[in-house]
């Protein structure tokens, strides 16, 4: 066997093996682009107001909810970015259940767990296969199988006679067998590039800590600071109250304020994250740390200021999803993620035909 014969054996049951867990991804995140408006769509009673006036506190926002929710414990809070958009509570995880609230009159426009909407479905499906930390993990793996298929494809791509401008033609005159796979051979070299990067990015997602000390390796960058500690606190030590957290974080950082995370442990301090108006990143990558007893600022870590190899970890997440230059590379993205469909279907149609001459 040759060597090019060896690399289009490995391809092909590359490809064979994942190519149905790249299609389920691809769909799911081609619709995940666009989730902000399809959200805003399907449950614009939960996202969106007709209320005026002044937003009620961030903590009279959290004591409705915990009267409301006693059994649960508030994970996070999404602030509002404009006028109407509502606050979304997050209860007991990341993905539990997902609180709406009025920001004018405080009032709960409603409630469900993520696997309960459409679009939280699909985002379960994309990033866990609704099976977890395994779904995760094998997702991570389908990943880097799809880095192999991209290199191993531009290699049985080349054309042997060097003319290397045939490789990006299809004939569309000829039979089907032949249009199948020009349509194979075409769309992949096309669409290789952008597969690996959403391939690479989306298995760094998975495989976190590995991708950051590998990505600081490379670029010589010292390692993001560890997120701080509360010092203890004595029993019965009362908490300081959201709205002054988010004023002490406004005075170290002065940026809008995307999410807040809530301390889970008495040691835990309060997070806020806020986005400066340079980043890529939807909801930025600034983080303030708070003592959640004394108010005192614990840790500020600023995106722009990070090193090097955390900014570069930052950008990862934007590639992903599209959010590089607007509108065009969400649309080219959706694109992208259709494509890992159209080349399981025609591969699976040449190896098909493959079968078919050898019987």
């Amino acid at each position: 066997m040759t060597a090019r014969h060896v690399v289009f054996k490995l391809h092909l049951y590359t490809g064979l093996l994942v190519g149905l867990l790249m299609m389920v991804s691809g769909l799911t995140g081609s619709v995940l682009v666009f989730r902000e408006e399809l959200d805003a769509l399907a449950q614009p009673e939960l996202l969106a107001t007709a209320q005026q006036g002044e937003r009620v506190t961030v903590d009279a926002v959290l004591q409705t909810v915990r009267r409301a929710y006693p059994a649960d414990r508030p994970f996070a809070i999404r602030m509002p970015r404009t006028p109407q958009q509502t606050y979304l509570v997050k209860l007991n995880s990341a993905h539990g259940l997902f609180v709406y609230v009025d920001p004018h009159n405080g009032s709960i426009l409603g409630a469900h767990r993520q696997d309960q909407s459409m679009l939280g479905w699909i985002s379960l499906l994309h990033t866990e296969l609704l099976a977890g930390e395994a779904g995760e993990t094998a997702l991570g793996i389908g990943g880097l199988l799809l880095i192999g298929l991209c290199v191993t494809g531009l290699v049985v791509w080349w054309p042997r006679n060097g003319k290397i401008s045939q490789g990006f033609k299809i004939q569309w005159p000829a039979r089907w067998k032949r249009l199948n796979f020009d349509l194979h051979r075409v769309s992949g070299i096309y669409a290789a590039l952008f597969l690996l990067i959403t391939a690479a990015t989306g298995a760094a997602f998975v495989f976190n800590e590995t991708a950051i000390d590998l990505v600081d390796a490379v670029t010589a960058s010292a390692p993001r600071a560890t997120p701080p500690r509360v010092e203890s606190a004595r029993p019965g030590t009362p908490t300081r109250s959201l709205d002054t957290l988010l004023r002490q974080a406004d005075r170290a950082l002065p940026a809008p304020t995307t999410w807040i995370s809530l301390p889970q442990t008495p040691q835990a301090p309060v997070v806020v994250r806020k986005k400066l108006a340079q980043e890529l990143h939807p909801n930025g990558r600034n983080f303030v740390y708070l003592d959640q007893h004394s108010g005192r600022v614990l840790q500020l870590e600023h995106a722009l200021a990070a090193p090097l190899g955390t900014r570069v970890f930052n950008t990862f997440y934007p590639l992903h999803i599209g959010a590089v230059a607007g509108t065009p590379t969400r649309v080219l993205q959706v694109i992208v993620g259709l494509a890992p469909t159209l080349l399981l279907v025609t591969g699976f149609v040449m190896w098909k035909n493959r079968r078919e001459r050898k019987r």
